[in-house]
């Protein structure tokens, strides 16, 4: 079913939280879900009972996301997917602290408006009604309705001029993912054209932002929450605290700028390093590589390695046992030798599909776990045998 802002605002109710409370305590899982809608649909009508699954629902999923709020929160499964995680949003609304009052264009289910709410006043604006529905509901269940104010209003009008705004503008059309920011909802040339107005922003992006597509006053910041790359972030104004491009690796809040440095590029030695894909978008994978006396093992591949365990946040680490020119019967002879069993296979810079040739490798069911990676050293195929743990 579909979520509507009238069920929505039914959910808010007394009628409504028995039946909530007591299925979101256990959702249920596929198996169990006719049962449950069958026995809700006794006291309900099928709209409200299928609302309360479903909300239940969501709430157990937004859990990752929402770890401290979710259980008491208001979703929809579209908007949900879109949500930056909690703390990533804390940490871009941290950049507001100090403005009288912020518009957060594009507000969506209203994660982003809690997150700058604890920072200044919101103008929630959406022209989806379900949207403005959601923010509404979630302001007053986490007490912040004296800080959101929920406007119906198209973000390319703007229906007013806030000394700042947060704009995360739709990145999915009807039946594909959105890559170009200028086929965004709205585009970005549309938002940045707001700046005659609203001259301090942050825009909020797909994580694959062509450097290119970075204003040269802007600054560009790529967030990876736990290892994985969340967004890339345009400020400007006030909020750009230095233009270029950055990478930020929470929870850590481990930072790196691209300055340009070139590494150097050496063969691999005792260590390998895979840098974050933050760290790699934001083209800083060489300021790792000075910073930590590292080196490319080739000038086109993101794997840097150095003769020490270097401890970075901005890197995982594993130790390499051996490392060869690219053959399959060759791999497999030293694995046996090893007595190893691959775990994973990792690859960069190689056209082969890991889970499958992974099938084709040696394997002792009680060996030494061992990482396979498949990349280029030197520009030349190569593989190298690690240690799982470094």
């Amino acid at each position: 079913m579909s979520l509507t802002p009238d069920l929505i605002r039914w959910l808010r109710t007394a009628a409504a939280r028995p039946w909530l409370d007591s299925v979101s305590a256990e959702p249920p899982g596929d198996a169990d879900l006719l049962s449950v809608l069958t026995r809700l649909r006794r006291h309900l009508s099928p709209q409200q009972a299928a609302a309360v699954v479903e909300t239940a629902r969501l709430r157990q999923r937004a859990a990752d996301k929402f770890p401290t709020t979710a259980a008491r929160m208001f979703f929809s499964a579209s908007l949900l997917q879109q949500a930056s995680p909690a703390p990533v949003a804390a940490w871009t609304a941290r950049r507001f602290r100090g403005q009288p009052w912020v518009g957060d264009w594009g507000c969506g289910l209203g994660g982003d408006s809690l997150a700058l709410a604890a920072e200044a006043p919101v103008l929630a604006v959406d022209r989806d009604a379900l949207s403005l529905a959601l923010v509404q509901a979630n302001a007053i269940a986490l007490k912040m309705e004296h800080r959101i104010w929920p406007v119906w209003a198209d973000s390319r009008i703007p229906p007013a001029h806030p000394p700042a705004i947060w704009a995360d503008p739709a990145r999915r059309g009807r039946l594909r993912r959105v890559f170009d920011p200028d086929s965004l909802h709205p585009p970005l040339h549309t938002l940045l054209a707001q700046r005659d107005h609203i001259p301090n922003m942050g825009i909020k992006l797909m994580p694959g932002l062509a450097h290119e597509r970075v204003p040269p006053e802007a600054e560009a910041e790529w967030i990876s929450w736990h290892g994985k790359l969340k967004e890339a972030v345009l400020w400007l104004g006030e909020l750009c605290e230095q233009p270029g491009r950055c990478a930020t690796l929470l929870p850590a809040q481990a930072r790196i700028r691209s300055t340009g440095v070139e590494a150097p590029v050496e063969p691999p030695g005792e260590y390998l390093f895979e840098p974050d894909a933050a760290v790699i978008r934001a083209g800083a994978v060489a300021d790792v590589a000075v910073r930590y006396d590292l080196w490319q093992i080739d000038p086109q591949i993101a794997y840097l390695s150095g003769h020490a365990a270097a401890n970075t946040p901005f890197t995982r680490r594993w130790r390499i046992l051996e490392h060869h020119p690219f053959d399959l019967k060759s791999l497999n002879r030293r694995l046996r030798a090893l007595q190893g069993r691959v775990v994973a296979v990792k690859k960069r810079g190689s056209p082969i599909d890991p889970e499958a040739f992974r099938r084709r490798l040696y394997r002792h069911d009680q060996g030494r776990p061992l990482v396979v990676v498949l990349t280029r050293v030197l520009d030349r195929p190569t593989m190298l045998i690690c240690e799982e743990k470094s």
